[in-house]
């Protein structure tokens, strides 16, 4: 028997961003959605394995529906993925400290430049 509505209440959407980031897009969900399977091979040795299952199927959807320009919403699930695996990428990268680095170097290129006097 087929499914009464497949895309769960989910309607496609286009995906607008530059190509350049949606290779980077794809290149991270790729890579957390291995790290995920990896870790799913030994689930009795995670703390949440339904956790982990849920946001390796999130990352599956997203490169799935990547791959054709578009995402699919709402789809909260998904959205809790990748916002817990941005907030820990940009703490691995130290990314808060790097933006205001950056920041204070440009302010002060700013006030050594000619234009500034």
């Amino acid at each position: 028997m087929a499914e009464n509505n497949p895309m769960d209440g989910r309607r496609a959407v286009p995906l607008d961003l530059p190509p350049s980031q949606v290779t980077i897009l794809r290149g991270l969900l790729a890579d957390w959605l291995e790290d995920g399977r990896r870790d799913l091979t030994d689930p009795e040795g995670m703390k949440n394995p339904d956790a982990a299952r849920q946001d390796a199927d999130a990352f599956e959807r997203l490169l799935s529906t990547m791959a054709d320009g578009q995402v699919s919403i709402p789809d909260e699930a998904a959205r809790a993925a990748v916002e817990a695996a941005a907030d820990a990428y940009d703490e691995a990268s130290e990314y808060t400290e790097i933006v205001a680095h950056h920041n204070a170097l440009r302010g002060l290129l700013a006030a050594l430049s000619v234009e500034a006097a």
